[in-house]
């Protein structure tokens, strides 16, 4: 049953590397300034140029983050999937969307608008760093992205949108082993600039051996670390789970990780 309790959905939350990282306090103050919102399948959140109006995270479903070519094709960027946070460059530079973003089917978003976001910051301008970290993530991401298309194979570079596209929210790593990607062959022959031909013999590849169930429209690791291994992803991604310190005095303090060796991931 729908709710509009952002409380109902912590379970998915505390999955979140960058939710889970802040301090308890803060999570409460997060939740207490953040409202549910649903979206039916194909509805649009925003569009490229649309002003700035507030950070999101996907909780329920997914989203297709889309722009369009000088020709007029549509270009697919990215597929957002649970529990991922997003939407939080515009709060930095004041620019528009650079995007647009649409449901891929029902889809439940937990939403922060621009004035709750400033009332935080206001209140606490640990705020801004917070967000700076989310920011950084994806940065991180983004870089793993463009290293995929330099020096990888087709088919390393189709297990690593898989992965990457389940661990975009810094999920903590036990958490990954049967998690549902909202990819189908189509987004992923987009994403990749490849048939959807070559999309079905990759992921052929990959059920075959066990380190991907594929059903209708949903891609489910069934083997993590093999996955990073087809994907060439050293120990350093996806980044381990900070543990929840309680002191703001901690706050942005590196930790110390444990080693992992290749293929842990």
């Amino acid at each position: 049953m729908p709710t509009s309790d952002p409380k109902h959905y912590l379970p998915v939350l505390q999955k979140s590397l960058w939710f889970n990282g802040l301090p308890a306090a803060a999570a409460q103050d997060l939740l207490s300034e953040a409202t549910v919102l649903h979206l039916g399948a194909g509805q649009q959140l925003f569009l490229r140029g649309d002003s700035f109006d507030g950070i999101y995270c996907v909780l329920e479903g997914g989203l297709r983050v889309t722009g369009i070519a000088p020709n007029g094709q549509e270009n697919l960027f990215s597929v957002i999937s649970p529990p991922t946070w997003f939407g939080e460059i515009a709060f930095f530079d004041g620019l528009p969307r650079t995007h647009d973003a649409l449901a891929v089917g029902p889809t439940v978003l937990l939403r922060v608008s621009p004035a709750r976001l400033h009332e935080l910051v206001r209140t606490d301008p640990q705020w801004s760093f917070r967000l700076a970290v989310l920011m950084a993530q994806k940065t991180r991401l983004l870089f793993f992205a463009l290293e995929a298309i330099a020096r990888l194979d087709t088919q390393a570079r189709l297990a690593r949108v898989i992965a990457m596209t389940v661990t975009q929210g810094g999920t903590a790593i036990p958490d990954l082993v049967g998690r549902i990607s909202p990819l189908n062959q189509g987004s992923l022959a987009e994403t990749l600039g490849v048939t959807r031909q070559t999309v079905a013999a990759g992921l052929k590849v990959l059920q075959d051996q066990g380190i991907v169930s594929l059903s209708y429209r949903r891609v489910t690791v069934t083997d993590w670390p093999r996955l990073c291994e087809m994907a060439k992803i050293d120990a350093e991604y996806p980044p381990p789970s900070r543990q929840r310190d309680d002191t703001p005095a901690n706050e942005g303090v590196t930790q110390n990780m444990p080693h992992r060796k290749p293929g842990d991931c």
